[in-house]
């Protein structure tokens, strides 16, 4: 919705009960859950003294910025933008949805470009487990589930292996996050969050993790260190971490993957995964 109104700028400080309507929930609500996440940066878009729309910045553990706008003003998105972008000093990047054309528009016009665009898909296990089926462990090598291998040196792996994943380059995860995501079952089930220990280094290769997730199983990532790319071992840490989620009750599970990922986009294709929409990663340069 466009007004022609004129839109100001102010930074939020305590506006809990005005704003939450934007987000579509209760003051208190809110104000907890900025509590649980350190309480982000917020800005608002004024229109005659009533804010009309809303914008939070969160930091991201591979040190990009990413943008939540709240109001459904696509209008307020581009001096939203400016002003954070003005205090920040830094680039500015927002997930959106390939249909969201107005949204889209409005960002591309505050100066947001594609830097990355993804597509979600839904497989079943069926198709891949087939065509898996004769994927063996390299000889060597042991595979263990998540909660039987060191924690810290399973973080390091997953930081490394980040650096390869288009859009997470740069990565450092907060380590007592990725502690508590370990003990929250569900999602973490370590019958599907596997990793892959050559036997003669005791160097962890690779690892995937499947998340048992309420709504199904999500394919997470699958990935190994690029001295092991030339072996089987990512197929086989797949192919048993797919037979245990294939056991939750749900004939499918869902993953997201980069249309310039070469291995892997192709793959989901040619297995006739059911495609549930693309979207993208804009980014905006500092000024």
């Amino acid at each position: 919705m466009t007004t022609g109104r004129p839109v100001s700028v102010q930074r939020f400080v305590d506006e809990y009960e005005t704003v939450a309507v934007l987000h579509d929930m209760a003051g208190d609500e809110l104000r907890n859950r900025d509590n649980r996440q350190g309480r982000p940066p917020r800005w608002l878009a004024v229109v005659d003294g009533k804010p009309v729309g809303a914008v939070t910045a969160w930091r991201r553990p591979d040190d990009r910025t990413f943008l939540s706008f709240a109001g459904g003003r696509p209008d307020t998105y581009g001096p939203l933008a400016s002003v954070v972008a003005r205090d920040l000093t830094r680039s500015l990047y927002v997930w959106i949805d390939t249909d969201e054309v107005e949204d889209a528009t409005a960002l591309r016009a505050a100066g947001f470009v594609t830097e990355l665009e993804m597509e979600k898909f839904r497989v079943g296990f069926g198709a891949v487990l087939a065509r898996l089926k004769r994927a063996w462990i390299p000889s060597g090598f042991a595979v263990h589930a998540a909660d039987e291998v060191d924690e810290d040196r399973l973080f390091e792996l997953d930081n490394t292996l980040r650096q390869d994943v288009p859009g997470t380059d740069g990565w450092r995860g907060d380590r007592a996050a990725f502690s508590e995501e370990l003990a929250e079952t569900p999602p973490f089930d370590p019958s599907a969050y596997l990793v892959g220990v050559d036997g003669r280094t005791g160097e962890y290769g690779g690892l995937v993790r499947i998340w048992r997730n309420p709504s199904g199983p999500r394919l997470g990532l699958v990935g190994v260190l690029r001295p092991y790319r030339t072996t089987s071992l990512a197929s086989a840490l797949l192919q048993q971490a797919l037979a245990a989620a294939s056991e939750w009750g749900h004939k499918a599970f869902v993953t997201e993957t980069s249309l310039s990922n070469r291995a892997i986009h192709p793959r989901l294709r040619q297995l006739g995964a059911e495609s549930l929409g693309r979207f993208l990663q804009l980014v905006r340069a500092p000024d």
